[in-house]
């Protein structure tokens, strides 16, 4: 198989003006990828605030320092109105709503609770939503070892456990975690409907039939039309990586190189991905619409929203067939933890064998249709 280099880049000045000309198309390759950046950073977050909590004690200086520190932690809130030492029933404030998280000391305080060794110290949480309660309970659990490792007091073995230790992501935020995720989606969605559409609009022009009867070979024509878009895909993830890292200033701990043999990798399976659908749909209507059949399930089995782990053994094994969740694997370790040589190596093994794969596939099956 002799590929002209000539011929090559023939089709990829063709495609570049050619993208360079389209507003839209411009439009979908750039703004689209940055606009969901700095969207999901804002808003798609799974951080608890806005807690209304609550210390029920007599008066002292545990209990103060407790409700200074809970409202200084942008987490809570105080409930309106309260006064800790005149409730007289607790359980109250979680059933009338007014507040969500109410911290209950003994009757002698929790100076006392606390010198015993042990930690008598009772924790109400309104548990309608198991996940939101499971993270107020350890926003509490924090704050109530840092108060006591304050005031000197040791809670081992309490009932209030203090063990708390948080690698790699020390203030538990949400959007450090997302970004390395959304490179792999806006890359990935752009490559799979842009670059499903390039190719269905030839056919739909009735410009395919002049590449065939050019003398064009098949493979510089199939790399001619996909090259472009692989260097777009580059370029997509290295204005999410910049976007998240000095616009929302999430950690970058690994290596640029990494991140490009990983996004190479991607971008191939993607427009291997793209190039099948292609082949088989007859106008950009129907490329469009089987590009997002792909795309959600793809989206859904990457782990990107939902640990792999967590998918029924029914479908999980559709994830091992996705090119997205080595990447997403890949991408978090890399910028988040700095890369584990094992796993990385791993990941990128797995993705270049689904990448051939896909490749060969849609190499064979585009042969056929121009044939």
């Amino acid at each position: 198989m002799k590929i002209r280099a000539r011929a090559l880049k023939g089709f990829f000045i063709k495609e570049i003006i050619q993208i360079i000309r389209d507003p839209k198309m411009l439009f979908a390759i750039f703004f689209i990828p940055v606009m969901q950046t700095v969207m999901f950073g804002l808003a798609l977050t799974s951080e608890v605030k806005n807690i209304r909590f609550a210390v029920v004690s007599k008066p002292g200086k545990i209990a103060q320092q407790l409700e200074s520190r809970a409202l200084a932690s942008g987490w809570f809130v105080s409930v309106p109105g309260l006064n800790g030492a005149q409730v007289a029933d607790p359980e109250e404030l979680i059933a009338s709503h007014r507040a969500e998280a109410v911290l209950v000391a003994p009757p002698e305080g929790f100076e006392k609770a606390l010198e015993r060794g042990s930690s008598p110290i009772q924790l109400l949480l309104n548990a309608t939503n198991a996940q939101r309660a499971q993270q107020v309970n350890g926003y509490v659990q924090q704050i109530v070892a840092e108060t006591a490792r304050a005031n000197g007091y040791n809670l081992s073995g309490g009932l209030i456990e203090l063990d708390m230790r948080v690698l790699f992501n020390h203030y538990m935020d949400t959007t450090a975690f997302m970004i390395p995720a959304l490179m792999v989606m806006a890359t990935f969605i752009v490559l799979l409907v842009v670059g499903g559409m390039a190719l269905a609009k030839e056919k739909e022009t009735g410009t395919m039939e002049k590449l065939i009867a050019s003398p064009c070979s098949v493979e510089e024509i199939m790399l001619g039309k996909t090259l472009p878009y692989f260097v777009i895909g580059l370029g997509i993830v290295g204005v999410v990586l910049f976007v998240g890292v000095v616009g929302f200033g999430i950690p970058f701990r690994g290596s640029l190189w990494q991140v490009g043999i990983n996004a190479g990798l991607f971008a191939v399976s993607a427009l291997a991905c793209a190039l099948l659908i292609s082949t088989v749909a007859r106008t950009q209507q129907q490329a469009m619409m089987g590009s997002v059949l792909y795309l959600m399930p793809s989206i859904l089995l990457s782990g990107v929203f939902f640990p792999v782990a967590n998918i029924p053994l029914l479908f999980r094994w559709l994830c091992y067939l996705n090119p997205m969740m080595y990447s997403v694997l890949n991408f978090r370790a890399v910028i988040l933890k700095g890369g584990d040589w094992g796993l990385f190596w791993q990941n990128c093994l797995c993705l270049a064998v689904i990448s051939v794969g896909l490749c060969l596939i849609a190499y064979k099956n585009f042969k056929s249709k121009l044939n």
